[in-house]
């Protein structure tokens, strides 16, 4: 197998160390590995979008079907991947370099949006949400924010009713959202571990919103120059207290959001949302981060909608 591409970081590292490490979870299009630190690495089919410490290969294969099965032993070399029950070795000699760093408007040549144009385009974000987003996950808990957060009416449809599961975390969530908008740096840390691993799956649904919300604050401080410290000092504050809280995937997902390192679609959603941009080629990334998961995508871009309300706002 041929890798077409690795994250920078992650390429570095293996030059420095010799990996070891066991399948921790197997999809048909990406399988996760767990080395001995206890830190993930993402093997990714070629249709996946590039992430923190991945591989993706050129070949589409079911790796399944290839009876990869969790707990199986890896050995990572300088310049390809040694999966001995397997007998299968994955090379990444020839691999491209994927920097997983944001695309701040202090780092690159990126020509900012007209304030009015981002407004424009965070309302066709609103609408995308409500009219086709995935209802199932964090989206019903967005009517309980009404009279908190200016800007986001057009997303309460009174249709969308709490089941006993968004009630159970209702107080909760708000209690967070209360601290958030007070940037109660102490508080933070005390209500995200009440709601953090709420919902199901490897990225649970209040993960994945508050992966958004986490993003937003770091590209956002960059469009509005703000002090770029405080965005993460509050997203550190939100990861402070999660170990064991939620999923290993989703763990390693929040603290690298908390510092706006995402997989490359969500890093482009956030650029062509801020930077002067096409609205067709800013839609193009919703629809592409939309169908990440069963609602993982629609989570996270709830997030990033309600992060970008509160700050712009």
């Amino acid at each position: 197998m041929i890798a077409s591409n690795i994250c920078k970081d992650l390429y570095e590292s293996l030059q420095r160390n010799r990996l070891k490490g066991q399948i921790h979870s197997v999809f048909d299009n990406s399988f996760n590995v767990i080395d001995q630190d206890n830190h993930l690495i993402s093997f990714l089919g070629p249709n996946k979008p590039m992430a923190p410490r991945s591989i993706k290969l050129t070949e589409k294969i079911s790796f399944i079907d290839l009876g990869f099965e969790q707990g199986q032993k890896l050995e990572f070399y300088d310049d390809f991947v040694f999966l001995k029950e397997n007998n299968i070795i994955i090379s990444f000699d020839k691999a491209l370099l994927w920097n997983k760093e944001p695309l701040l408007f202090s780092d690159i040549d990126l020509a900012k949006d007209s304030m009015e144009n981002v407004f424009r385009k965070l309302c066709l974000m609103g609408t995308f949400i409500l009219e086709e987003g995935k209802k199932e996950g964090i989206v019903p808990l967005l009517k309980t924010l009404e009279g908190k957060i200016k800007g986001i009416e057009p997303i309460l449809d009174n249709n969308i009713l709490l089941s006993k599961r968004e009630e159970f975390i209702r107080e909760r969530f708000l209690a967070f959202i209360d601290s958030y908008l007070k940037e109660n740096i102490e508080e933070i840390p005390l209500r995200s571990k009440d709601i953090i691993g709420f919902g199901i799956g490897l990225t649970p649904s209040m993960d994945d919103f508050l992966s958004g919300m986490m993003v937003s604050r770091i590209y956002l401080s960059s469009y509005l120059n703000h002090d770029f410290k405080k965005a993460i000092e509050i997203n550190k504050a939100i990861v402070k207290n999660i170990k064991n809280k939620t999923t290993l995937v989703s763990e390693e997902m929040l603290k690298y959001s908390s510092m706006g390192e995402v997989n490359e679609d969500v890093r482009n959603l956030m650029a062509t949302f801020l930077s002067n941009s096409s609205t067709n080629t800013f839609y193009k990334y919703l629809k592409k981060v939309a169908d990440f998961g069963e609602t993982s995508g629609t989570d996270m871009i709830s997030g990033i909608y309600i992060g970008s309300q509160i700050l712009l706002n």
